[in-house]
């Protein structure tokens, strides 16, 4: 279906705090094995295994989550947020500071404490991730070219969950934007891509909202035309049906920067 059938990721509908709780933040999340659980193991064998190393990472975000940097906190001295909007980032900020309507993650942090083996530390947890994160940054990817980089330096690590296929609206525009996103590594830094394979809308509430629908052939070919060089590939197909969203399946790429890629 066009794009233009739709609502948009920018477009005032759009409820972080209600997509959190639809897709991410609690455990009768009809999708919640493929949605969080599988993607924070997934995330937690790469960061144990010493494959991503580094002190800095820059977390291309979806909404306001914070879930996939949960297992991250271990490795990097600093991390980055980034997202697209003021309501997101301000959702993301009342998590950070401990405001009145901020999303309960308790759900996530307890899963990655059982992952991770740490029992029921799962606050202490918390805190941890709060104090790594540094800075949070708005990219207002429908009018400029590139992030400014004076706002936060190179990082070893990128690590985009689903936004990809959510901020842009063509495979050029997908394209151009991991692009964008190979721009702020530093040489043989690392992308953890997660993006979901023939999709074309998720809802909130009444309301239905575009995904750019690519395959795996496309998605691959992209991360190696952006100056990539894959090390790790991996995909699961959807076992779950429900209307909340029509995907297939998910690909998941560990990638290092080879080279610069003009946009």
């Amino acid at each position: 279906m066009a794009c233009s059938t739709h609502k948009h990721y920018h477009d005032e509908e759009f409820d972080p705090k209600l997509l959190l709780e639809t897709y991410f933040s609690h455990g009768n999340v009809p999708i919640i094995e493929e949605s969080v659980i599988h993607p924070v193991r997934v995330l937690h064998e790469l960061f144990c295994s010493g494959k991503v190393k580094g002190d800095t990472l820059l977390d291309i975000n979806l909404g306001g989550a914070i879930y996939q940097l949960i297992s991250a906190s271990n490795c990097f001295k600093e991390m980055y947020v980034v997202d697209f909007t003021d309501c997101n980032i301000d959702h993301f900020k009342k998590w950070l500071e401990k405001n009145e309507g901020a999303t309960d993650w308790s759900f996530a942090f307890q899963k990655v404490c059982e992952i991770e083996g740490s029992g029921d530390k799962w606050q202490e947890k918390e805190e941890q991730l709060r104090k790594t994160i540094k800075g949070i940054i708005k990219w207002d990817n429908f009018e400029n070219s590139s992030l400014n980089h004076q706002l936060f330096p190179k990082v070893d690590c990128v690590l985009c969950l689903w936004i990809l296929n959510v901020v842009s609206k063509t495979k050029e525009e997908f394209q151009r934007n991991l692009k964008k996103f190979a721009c702020c590594l530093k040489p043989g830094g690392h992308l953890i891509l997660f993006s979901g394979v023939n999709v074309t809308y998720y809802m909130l509430g009444k309301h239905k909202f575009f995904i750019l629908s690519v395959d795996r052939d496309f998605i691959r070919e992209s991360v190696t035309n952006a100056g990539f060089v894959i090390e790790k590939e991996d995909y699961l197909s959807t076992k779950v049906t429900t209307d909340i969203v029509d995907y297939k399946g998910m690909a998941i790429i560990l990638a290092r920067k080879q080279s610069e890629c003009p946009i």
